[in-house]
């Protein structure tokens, strides 16, 4: 099991939370995971736990052990650009079979082809590249929040995107049409998914600044076409219900989980709320 230290803020207040992740015990050793779990529960007097990566067991364990789900964690929104590859993955998740999913792709795919266009009644917007984690910083230092949230510093951006581990996290200044001055930081990775990783999924990790329902909807139709010719679905997380709503009625599906995936314990009142503002970019929900 690893786990690792992760700032956040509150207002101008700053503190630490212990990630728990990569947690995996191979199947003959079953049951002796749980003395390096509760090891990791006397963390708790000390520092506020979460994970992000939690499936229906491990949530009703966090839950019993006095957690709290976080973030609106508990579907993911997607917006299919092309649908081969996801009936695929349908058939072979009921048959099991490669060859009847891979038959099913082709023989869908040049109808899905002549169908394919872009996000239907969109708004209008600019996504910009930013090359650094300076240039990060002083897109996410023009926003505030009022909940508990990442501390956006150049530190965690540099750590978080400009590791150069993985190639794939690219971030975006997003600027609204209409002569609108406040821009976004906008970030996202590509990722296979699927039993074969056959699907070219874009996963967005972090939105930061206070943008509405429209905006989202503008960023979402710049992400496609951004990416268009590259991915097979856009898929967000961590939304609130009026944020998933307005993308479901612009055509993308809301994909319930069977309960939610991040979670925190903090028995001890170490945090100052229990307001959240969480990202996919907090923790490992996508590694």
């Amino acid at each position: 099991m690893c786990c690792a230290p992760q700032k956040f803020c509150f207002g101008q207040t700053m503190f630490t939370l212990m990630v728990a992740n990569s947690f995996y015990v191979d199947d003959q050793y079953r049951g002796s995971g749980a003395s390096i779990f509760l090891k990791y529960l006397q963390l708790g007097r000390r520092y506020p736990l979460f994970v992000t990566s939690a499936n229906a067991t491990v949530a009703e364990m966090w839950q019993k052990l006095g957690g709290y789900p976080l973030g609106n964690s508990d579907c993911e929104v997607i917006g299919i650009v092309r649908w081969p590859p996801l009936l695929a993955e349908s058939v072979y998740r009921k048959t099991a079979s490669d060859r009847m999913a891979q038959l099913t792709a082709a023989l869908t795919s040049p109808w899905f082809h002549a169908r394919r266009r872009s996000l239907p009644g969109s708004k209008e917007g600019t996504l910009l590249p930013l090359a650094s984690p300076e240039e990060a910083a002083r897109v996410c230092v023009e926003h505030r929040c009022d909940k508990i949230t990442s501390c956006r510093d150049i530190p965690f951006l540099k750590w978080r995107y400009f590791s150069r581990v993985d190639p794939m996290p690219r971030l975006f200044a997003f600027h609204p049409a209409g002569g609108d001055k406040k821009q976004f930081m906008v970030a996202v990775c590509l990722q296979k998914r699927g039993y074969k990783e056959q699907i070219r999924a874009l996963h967005v990790l972090d939105i930061w600044g206070d943008a509405d329902s429209n905006c989202y909807l503008a960023i979402a139709a710049g992400l496609w076409r951004e990416y268009g010719e590259q991915i097979d679905m856009l898929v967000f997380r961590c939304l609130n219900p009026e944020q998933q709503q307005a993308l479901a009625a612009h055509g993308f599906k809301i994909r319930p989980f069977a309960a939610p995936i991040a979670w925190c314990i903090d028995k001890w009142g170490l945090l100052p709320a229990k307001t959240w503002y969480f990202v996919p970019a907090d923790g490992d929900m996508f590694l």
